[in-house]
């Protein structure tokens, strides 16, 4: 059962941007499962930690990336990067005291996080990327310099 599908108008066009944002929405996905089959307690804890490794590494690629071709969002888009940060971290200290009080929280944050953040944000950062000067993008796309 298919709750929330990858909407090809979502990506970026940089594979491995791509590529982790699904990664992203299949964690989303497990969590809506459980919501649906009464459960969502056993997914709460996992998916939370998930998303605190995936803002460390994915938050750092698309930083390093912008970092390199010289995008003039970068502050930006890095504050709306540590923001994002901050509140899974403050998501997981919560959950360590009752995690299934958290799920409304959690889907609003992750809702926001896929139909805004990588909506508008990143497919901005992705349009720059695209059209600047630099091998890496031309030869591999989707390889990190």
């Amino acid at each position: 059962m298919n709750m929330v599908i990858w909407n090809p108008a979502w990506e970026t066009g940089i594979t491995l941007i791509d590529q982790q944002h699904q990664a992203l929405l299949a964690q989303f996905e497990a969590l809506l499962v459980a919501i649906h089959e009464n459960h969502p307690e056993d997914r709460i804890q996992p998916l939370l930690q998930f998303l605190a490794d995936y803002v460390d590494t994915h938050f750092s690629m698309e930083e390093g990336l912008m970092q390199v071709v010289g995008y003039p969002g970068l502050a930006g888009h890095q504050a709306i990067h540590d923001r994002m940060r901050a509140r899974v971290g403050q998501l997981l200290e919560a959950a360590k005291d009752n995690p299934a009080t958290l799920t409304e929280e959690v889907i609003d944050f992750l809702t926001d996080w896929l139909l805004r953040h990588i909506n508008e944000e990143d497919r901005r950062m992705a349009q720059h990327l695209q059209h600047a000067e630099g091998a890496w993008m031309r030869d591999e796309p989707g390889v990190v310099p």
